[in-house]
Order: C-alpha cells, then sequence, then structure tokens
C-alpha cells in the first residue's frame, strides 16, 4: 500500500544564476559577449513581456518582485510544507529548445547541468534537479543523457514543448529514447516558451499562458504517441509537466475522434498501431496505469 505521507513536489522551479551557468562554460564560449549581455538562455518568447499583476506572495512575489529563494529558500519552504523531496526544473531555461547554434546547445546543456548540480543537489540532496539535454543535436544528446545520468546523477531529462526543428515523436529523436530506456533515466516535456503556438499577437498574457501550457505539452504528446515511440521503446517513462489535467481529457476525446476518422497509411510500420477494437484513449490510459 502506498505510502501516503511522503510528500514529494514534482514539478518545482529555480531561478537561473547566468553568471554561475557562464562560468561553467568551456572557453572560448563563456568569454563570448553574448553569454555576458544576455545570458545564456533565449528569451522565453514575446509574450512574457507584459504588464500583469501577481497576488502577494505568489511566485516568491515580495513588493511586486520576483525574489530567487536560492538552495536555502527552498530547504526552508520544505521544511515548514513537510516536502520530502523536490524536482527541480529551470525557468529561462525551458527556451532552451530555441537555441540554433549547435555547438552553443551543447554547451549551454552541460554548464546547466553542471552549475544546477552544484549549487543545488550538493548543499541539499532532497533537491534533485532534471537535466537539459541538447536535442538540438541528438548525438550530443544522448552522450549528455549518458553524463548526467552516471557522472552527476541527475534524475531525468526535460524536453522543450516548443523552439525544436521537429516535433518530439520525430525519428531524429529515436535514439535519444532509445538511450533514455536504456539508462532508465525518466523524459518530462515541460511547457513555458509559448511563441508560434497560433498566438503570437495575443495581447493578454493570462491567455497566453492558460493556452500555452497545455497545448505544448498537448502537441509533444501527439508527435510522440502517433509515431508510435511508446511501442518502440516500451519501457520509456515520459512526463508531461505544468498543464493542469483537463487537456489530458481533451486529448483523449479528440486523439481517438481523429485516429478512427483519418486513420493512416502506414506501409513502413513506423506509426502508432492500435489492436481492433481499442480506441487512442484505451491505449494512453493502459500507459498511464503501467505507470
Amino acid at each position: 500500500m502506498a505510502n501516503l505521507e511522503i510528500v514529494i513536489d514534482g514539478d518545482g522551479h529555480i531561478f537561473e544564476d547566468a553568471e554561475g551557468i557562464r562560468r561553467h562554460l568551456k572557453s572560448p564560449m563563456k568569454d563570448a559577449n553574448i553569454t555576458k549581455l544576455m545570458g545564456v538562455f533565449p528569451q522565453l518568447d514575446h509574450l512574457h513581456h507584459s504588464v500583469v499583476q501577481n497576488p502577494e506572495d505568489a511566485f516568491g512575489v515580495s513588493n511586486g518582485v520576483f525574489k530567487d529563494p536560492g538552495v536555502t529558500g527552498w530547504g526552508d519552504f520544505m521544511n515548514k510544507a513537510a516536502i520530502e523531496s523536490a524536482v527541480l526544473y529551470p525557468t529561462a531555461g525551458l527556451s532552451y529548445g530555441k537555441i540554433i547554434d549547435l555547438d552553443f546547445a551543447i554547451g549551454a546543456c552541460q554548464a546547466y547541468n553542471d552549475w544546477i548540480t552544484e549549487a543545488y543537489t550538493e548543499k541539499d540532496n532532497r533537491l534533485h534537479p532534471v537535466a537539459l539535454i541538447p536535442m538540438q543535436e541528438p548525438d550530443a544528446a544522448v552522450e549528455e543523457l549518458r553524463r548526467v545520468k552516471n557522472q552527476l546523477g541527475m534524475c531525468a531529462a526535460m524536453l522543450p514543448s516548443t523552439g525544436l526543428s521537429n516535433h518530439l515523436g520525430a525519428k531524429m529523436y529515436w535514439p535519444i529514447y532509445e538511450e533514455a530506456e536504456r539508462l532508465g533515466i525518466p523524459l518530462a516535456v515541460h511547457g513555458g516558451a509559448h511563441h508560434d503556438l497560433g498566438m503570437n499577437t495575443m495581447n493578454v498574457f493570462a491567455a497566453t499562458h492558460a493556452i500555452g501550457h497545455p497545448m505544448g505539452i498537448m502537441i509533444g504528446l501527439a508527435g510522440m504517441l502517433f509515431n508510435g515511440v511508446f511501442d518502440r521503446f516500451p519501457n520509456l517513462r515520459v512526463g508531461f509537466l505544468e498543464g493542469g489535467v483537463a487537456w489530458f481529457l481533451m486529448a483523449l476525446e479528440r486523439f481517438s475522434g481523429s485516429y478512427h476518422a483519418f486513420t493512416p497509411f502506414d506501409p513502413r510500420d513506423q506509426l502508432l498501431k492500435l489492436p481492433e477494437n481499442q480506441t487512442v484513449a484505451d491505449y494512453l490510459i493502459g500507459l498511464c496505469k503501467q505507470g
């Protein structure tokens, strides 16, 4: 029987120390002007550049200003809330899929992983950061997966929901999924960078935030699902973060109906295959039950 007394924060966030990450870049990359002027990661999107009001004390807001709790603040919060452990995701780093310089994508992911391990895990072993892997260069992503699992002991790796050159089910990413399955390291699709989701001119950020998070991860799920990723790598574990739960109900309904109405031809046997009388909803619910 499950121990319901253990509380785990499965989607915590940190504020990046841009200078700290930059120091972990290899020369000459860390001396490049762009990393000194604009930090390591691209802007999440132009849609976040909006004037809004946050409730006092929400998101660490104090007097209208975001506050970085750091590792000490995280520890204090966990003590007060009786949280056993926390899985930590980036904030600025949610946009890492938008980096188009391949070498810089590789270097930025390595530097972030080294920095967050040093800044958080080594100071409080209850904190478990999720790695960034350079999806832009799949061979390098495979190498980084091995490094963060075997050398840094990181618990999972994040896949960006937007910014990459292809959808997450594309064949170019299959070696990454194969290695993640072999290593037993989970992958997590996380939204947060909302550009190019059909609302680039949305003028109210509340609407952008409400739509962007679930839509980005639902697109990620669709790409992986319909391209047979979960059948091809049956022991691969993938999470879809920070979209609430209602998007998944929509996916169950829409994916099932659309697949029934528009079942693809698959002469190379590379797409989703369902047994007779099984719906996509049945298939997805089965995956969830398997854990």
